[in-house]
């Protein structure tokens, strides 16, 4: 996750990011995390969120982190994740999933695009409480 954080200018908090990992562990319900590999080498990670919503009329998910390391970029990892995090949505009977992407991420970008993902009409808004 520190890598990933970093190499997207995102603030990596430890104890909060520890705290979150362990309560996806602690509950696959909420959300799952995998790893990467690529052979014997540790590639990168992915998480999958579970969310619900009226819009998507019940249970959606997240492909809430999708991290690479740079060796293993630009190989078909990430089409194989998506592949494999949408399986998981079959199998749970999960109709929409959606992700987040980073503006200025043009490769992730045109992977998700390649994947089917499209831009929704609304903006995703936050604020941190």
């Amino acid at each position: 996750m520190r890598e990933f954080y970093a190499q997207q200018q995102m603030r990596f908090d430890e104890p909060a990011a520890s705290r979150a990992v362990t309560s996806a562990l602690n509950d696959p319900g909420l959300a799952q995390i995998y790893f990467i590999f690529r052979g014997p080498e540790l590639a990168g990670y992915f998480t999958l969120t579970f969310c619900f919503s009226l819009e998507f009329h019940g249970r959606f998910a997240l492909l809430d982190e999708l991290y690479l390391r740079q060796p293993f970029r630009r190989q078909k990892l990430g089409q194989g994740v998506v592949g494999f995090a949408e399986g998981i949505c079959r199998r749970e009977g999960i109709a929409a999933l959606r992700l987040e992407v980073g503006r200025d991420n043009a490769p992730a970008q045109a992977l998700y695009r390649g994947s089917g993902f499209a831009e929704d009409a609304r903006h995703l808004m936050t604020k941190w409480l």
